[in-house]
């Protein structure tokens, strides 16, 4: 049975930067480094230096990380990923009831005031499309990256279909991107708000 992973348990989840070890690990081999060559009163305060530095540049250094992977993993520059036609449809609806806050987040920094409307195209963003047999819930588990944040994944049918289409394209495994829009829904009840992401890309689910 297919299980729901949420934010704090898939690996489509938010990155919130670098840990704190691997922050006093580098810092401490910094400091090490220019006392060898300036003298070893200066190891302590520049392994403090360091560690404050990278500590509050964390997430910029996490987020430059992940785009890296997203590249490596393809073999190709970011800006050569295979791109899906545009259909201005954006009827492809992405699994984002873990990603609430990370929606909103992206809302705020791109000025899309997602409460006055239920749904945007005034912002259209580029969605990066993971494919991801790791996670333990599902091998056929696909992550929606936007700005370097994960927004979404595609829900098990949803995803087979998406994956059976890379494999006819000869992309198997590989990073795609297409068009995405931010929307605002209701819950069934119509009173709790929920914030999702809809991709412009055909699929039958």
């Amino acid at each position: 049975m297919n299980r729901e992973p949420d934010a704090s348990s898939d690996p489509g989840k938010q990155k919130t930067g670098i840990s704190i070890g691997s922050i006093l690990g580098l810092s401490l081999f910094l400091g090490l480094i220019t006392g060898a060559g300036a003298g070893v009163s200066l190891i302590l305060p520049v392994t403090l230096i360091s560690a404050i530095i990278l500590y509050f540049k964390r997430d910029k250094i996490a987020a430059a990380t992940e785009t890296g992977k997203s590249a490596h993993h393809t073999g190709k520059p970011a800006h050569d990923l295979y791109a899906w036609p545009e259909l201005g449809h954006f009827s492809c609806a992405v699994a984002a009831r873990p990603y609430q806050n990370a929606i909103q987040q992206l809302a705020q920094e791109n000025g899309i005031d997602l409460e006055n409307g239920s749904t945007t195209q005034s912002q259209v963003f580029k969605a990066h499309l993971i494919p991801d047999n790791s996670n333990p819930y599902d091998t056929d588990f696909v992550r929606i990256n936007i700005n370097n944040r994960a927004v979404g994944y595609l829900d098990h049918r949803l995803a087979r279909s998406f994956l059976d289409q890379l494999e006819e394209k000869g992309l198997s495994e590989q990073v795609t991107v297409c068009s995405a829009i931010l929307t605002r829904n209701y819950e069934a009840d119509g009173n709790k708000t929920r914030y999702g992401v809809r991709l412009d890309i055909e699929l039958i689910g």
